[in-house]
C-alpha cells in the first residue's frame, strides 16, 4: 500500500491552478508586447511539465516522509489567511443517569474548557532557470530538457522539513506564545527511559522490555487504544533482520514486537534519533494535521523579456498535538537510560 500524501481541497487546488494559468496568460502578453525582441523570451510553461514536476514531488514525499506520511491520514484543511487555529482542552463534566422512563436527571455540570493555539507557518523554497536556458532547452524539445538538479534539491529540502516538522516541531514561530510542536517537543506526553542499552544490538527481550514501556506510559495518561510507534532507520533494520531467539530461530525481533497488543504498526524515519522511542495513537482527538496548502510548485511573477524563470516550492502545514484539560496526551517519547 502506497504511502499517504496530504489531499488537496477543491479551493486549494483551483488556487494552484489558478496560479499557473494567470503565469501563462502574463507570458502570452508579454510575448505579444515584446514581439521582435531579439534578447529575452517569454514561453507558457505546458501542462506536461507541471505534471512532471507534481508527480516527482509525489514520489518523494511517498519514498522520504515517514512519520509525517504515516499521519497525513489525519489531515484537516484550514483557511491559508488563518495564522493561528485553536484547539479546546476540555475538563471531565457530569454523569451519567439510569432510568425507566427516559428522562434525564444527571447533574449537568457545564464543563472546564481551555484553548491552545498552534501557528500555521508556510514553508516554501525556490529554483530559477534562466531566459537563454529556457530557449536552449525549447530548441532541443521542450521544459523537460531544462536540468532538474535545483528543483530536486528544492524538493528535497522542503519534503525534510515535513518530516522534521511533526518530530521536532518549530520553535521560529511563536504566535500570542503557541508554537509549533512536534512529538519530541509537545507538551503532556509521556515520555521515560526504556533501558540503559542501545536499540540497534538490543536482545528481543530488551526490545519487548522497552516497547512494553512506552505503551505503559501512554496508558498512564489514559490512552488505551492501538500505538503507532516510531523509531530510527538504523533501529528499525536492525530490528527487521535480527532474530528474536538466535538460537532457535523463527521470527525476527520486528515480527515478536508487531505481537505486543497495542501495537498497530512500527514506522521508521531517518529523523527520528538513534536510541528514541516514539508513538502516537492515532486519533483526531490527539493529533491532526492542518493543512492549509499542501506542497506544490507555483510560478512567482515574471514581468520582463529578460527575467529568470523562477518557481516556488511552498507548504503551509502543521501538525497540531492535543491534550485535555489535566494534561493527558496520546502521544509518547522514551529515551536511553
Amino acid at each position: 500500500m502506497p504511502a499517504e500524501i496530504l489531499k488537496f481541497s477543491k479551493e486549494q487546488e483551483a488556487a494552484v491552478l489558478g496560479k499557473r494559468r494567470a503565469h501563462n496568460s502574463r507570458q502570452e502578453r508579454l510575448a505579444k508586447d515584446s514581439e521582435g525582441e531579439l534578447i529575452g523570451n517569454a514561453y507558457t510553461i505546458p501542462r506536461d511539465a507541471w505534471a512532471i514536476y507534481d508527480q516527482d514531488l509525489i514520489t518523494l514525499q511517498r519514498a522520504a516522509l515517514g512519520v509525517f506520511s504515516d499521519l497525513a491520514s489525519l489531515q484537516r484543511n484550514v483557511p491559508i489567511g488563518k495564522v493561528l487555529n485553536y484547539f479546546s482542552k476540555v475538563s471531565d463534566q457530569g454523569e451519567v443517569n439510569s432510568s425507566v422512563d427516559g428522562r434525564s436527571r444527571a447533574k449537568a455540570d457545564a464543563p472546564i474548557i481551555d484553548y491552545e493555539g498552534t501557528p500555521v507557518p508556510i514553508y516554501d523554497t525556490t529554483f530559477t532557470f534562466g531566459w537563454r536556458d529556457v530557449e536552449a532547452a525549447r530548441q532541443d524539445g521542450g521544459w523537460q530538457y531544462l536540468d532538474a538538479a535545483t528543483r530536486d534539491n528544492g524538493n528535497r529540502r522542503i519534503v525534510e522539513k515535513m518530516e522534521d516538522l511533526v518530530i521536532n516541531g518549530d520553535t521560529k514561530f511563536n504566535v500570542a506564545g503557541n508554537q509549533v510542536y512536534g512529538l519530541r517537543t509537545a507538551p503532556g506526553r509521556a515520555t521515560g527511559l526504556f533501558g540503559n542499552f542501545d536499540l540497534v544490538t538490543a536482545t528481543g527481550a530488551q526490545w519487548v522490555s522497552a516497547i512494553t514501556k512506552v505503551l505503559l506510559g501512554l496508558q498512564a495518561k489514559n490512552f488505551y487504544g492501538g500505538a503507532t510507534i516510531y523509531l530510527n532507520y538504523g533501529d528499525w533494520f536492525a530490528a527487521s533482520v535480527n532474530d528474536y531467539v538466535t538460537a532457535a530461530p523463527q521470527n525476527t525481533i520486528l515480527a515478536r514486537l508487531m505481537a505486543i497488543p497495542g501495537v498497530v504498526s512500527i514506522v521508521p524515519s531517518t529523523a527520528v534519533p538513534v536510541n528514541e522511542i516514539l508513538a502516537v495513537v492515532k486519533e483526531r482527538r490527539v493529533l491532526e494535521i492542518l493543512t492549509a496548502m499542501p506542497v506544490t510548485t507555483m510560478p512567482i511573477e515574471r514581468k520582463n523579456f529578460t527575467d529568470e524563470y523562477s518557481f516556488q516550492i511552498m507548504t503551509a502545514v502543521a501538525p497540531q498535538f492535543k491534550r485535555d484539560y489535566a494534561g493527558n496526551a496520546g502521544y509518547a517519547q522514551f529515551t536511553k537510560g
